[in-house]
C-alpha cells in the first residue's frame, strides 16, 4: 500500500455539503461501485468505468482496481509540503482514492466530472497519507 492518496477537492472554499449529490452521480457514472468498509470507515469499491477518468489508462481488469477504496467526505484535510514543514488545511467535499499503488499522473476528466456534479472547479493531486 502506498504512503500517498490521490485526492480531489474544490479549488475554492465551499460551505455547502455536496456529498449526497457526488455519491449519486459517481454511482450513476459507474466511477464508484458498491459500498464497503475501509479502514473502519465507509467507502466504495472502484466502479466499472473509473479507468475512463484517470490516466494513464489501465484496463479495468487490472488488479490495481481491486486494491483501492474511494471515499467521499464532507470534511477532510489537505497536506501541503512547505520549505521546512507540512501545513494542514481544511477542505470540504473531498474524494480520495486510498489503498493502491498508483501511477496516475492525469485526472482532468475526473475533475471535469466533479465540476459538472457540484458546480465547483475541482483539482486533484497526490498527498501524503
Amino acid at each position: 500500500m502506498s504512503d500517498y492518496i490521490l485526492k480531489f477537492w474544490p479549488k475554492e472554499d465551499t460551505i455547502a455539503d455536496k456529498t449526497i449529490e457526488i455519491e449519486k452521480e459517481l454511482t450513476e457514472a459507474k466511477i464508484i461501485g458498491e459500498k464497503i468498509d475501509f479502514w473502519g470507515k465507509p467507502a466504495f469499491k472502484a466502479g466499472n468505468l473509473i479507468n475512463e477518468f484517470l490516466e494513464p489508462k489501465l484496463e479495468r481488469t487490472n488488479p490495481y482496481f481491486d486494491t483501492i477504496a474511494i471515499t467521499i467526505e464532507a470534511n477532510n484535510y489537505g497536506v501541503i509540503e512547505g520549505a521546512e514543514d507540512f501545513e494542514y488545511i481544511d477542505r470540504r467535499n473531498v474524494i480520495s482514492i486510498k489503498g493502491g499503488e498508483g501511477a496516475f499522473n492525469k485526472w482532468h476528466l475526473m475533475c471535469k466530472k466533479l465540476n459538472a456534479i457540484t458546480g465547483d472547479e475541482y483539482q486533484g493531486g497526490w498527498e501524503l497519507l
